[in-house]
């Protein structure tokens, strides 16, 4: 746990200070983002909104343009944040309650979830640095500090790295378009280990003051111990009353994880003023046992490097070991990176 607190000060230490000394002399003086004390002062003006999303784009593309020239640049990935009070409905803890029984104290209701995730580019195609390859990682944890009973620990932890191609090709409609290899697991072991490999897509385009955008994915398939070859084998891949055994190390730890999260996560983001709301959601799209997700969010300014939001999520994949389990949870938290 302080090895992670320390790389991640570290990692945002070294991205506070490139934004500060090294960008600053570039082009991003150029770009004018209204400050708190200017919008609290200005509390009766209508902001643009559609400027504001299209400065903190440019102003975004400009600070990973120019990250390349810097040495050991690491940039914000996805979010990064803490929620230091989280309602989750219904935490997973089937396989503690079969073993203990009457003597697990259960997981709590409340806990806190944070999340840490940094890219750093390590190839650029063109001179502009317009497209890009990057190595990424992104932690997402859900302790349990609350929890006396059980000494405060992580019930959860989503490790998930990537290889990512960004594209840039100013094709109108399309604004942006991303490419990955990526892995997600949680780092457990047989009955608890969870985990997928996948090829992942992301098209974005800007529209007025939001962002849309959808992001496939095509999950690589697994080996299984089960020998097709083998007409003996009592692990017959081919009967479909022997599917694939999650407790053997060797087989899918979630071969049914499609059926649940579906194939695209799609996105929308919109601009208000000093203010943002974003609406993440997916769905298997069967019209025999449909499942979906949603996950909603209301992003506001708390200072100049921080802001707070409320987040409302609902449905299924909350988490990789609760990723067939319906689930529902608010919280409030703060970041310290968004998406823009």
């Amino acid at each position: 746990m302080r090895f992670t607190i320390m790389i991640f000060v570290y990692a945002f230490s070294i991205t506070l200070w490139a934004d500060e000394d090294y960008i600053s002399n570039t082009e991003l003086q150029k770009i004018k983002l209204p400050t708190i004390h200017e919008e609290t002062a200005a509390e009766d003006a209508i902001l643009d909104d559609i400027k504001v999303l299209r400065e903190r784009l440019k102003r975004k593309d400009i600070i990973e343009e120019k990250a390349m020239g810097l040495p050991f640049m690491i940039l914000p990935h996805r979010p990064n944040y803490i929620m230091p009070l989280a309602y989750t409905e219904t935490p997973y803890e089937d396989p503690y309650a079969e073993v203990l029984e009457d003597e697990w104290p259960g997981f709590s209701n409340y806990e806190a979830i944070f999340q840490i995730s940094v890219k750093y580019q390590v190839y650029k195609f063109d001179k502009a640095n317009k497209n890009r390859l990057y190595i990424a990682y992104t932690n997402k944890s859900y302790w349990q500090v609350y929890n006396s009973d059980l000494s405060r620990p992580f019930r959860e932890t989503n490790h998930e790295p990537e290889l990512i191609l960004q594209l840039s090709p100013n094709w109108g409609y399309i604004n942006r378009i991303n490419i990955a290899f990526n892995h997600q697991s949680n780092g457990q072991y047989q009955g608890f280990s969870r985990s997928w490999n996948r090829i992942t897509g992301g098209i974005y385009h800007m529209d007025g003051n939001s962002v849309y955008g959808i992001e496939p994915w095509y999950r690589i398939p697994e080996t299984s111990s089960n020998d097709p070859d083998d007409p003996d084998d009592p692990d017959d891949p081919d009967d479909p009353d022997d599917p694939d055994d999650p407790d053997d190390p060797k087989d899918d730890d979630n071969p049914d994880i499609h059926s649940y999260l579906g194939y695209a996560n799609f996105i929308w983001y919109k601009q208000l003023g000093r203010q943002s709301a974003s609406v993440v959601f997916g769905n298997n799209l069967q019209e025999k046992n449909n499942r979906g997700r949603v996950e909603v969010e209301w992003n506001f300014p708390v200072s100049s490097r921080v802001r707070g939001f409320i987040q409302y999520f609902e449905g299924y994949g909350h988490s990789l070991i609760e990723y067939n389990q319906y689930q529902r949870r608010i919280g409030f938290g703060f970041k310290i990176s968004d998406y823009l």
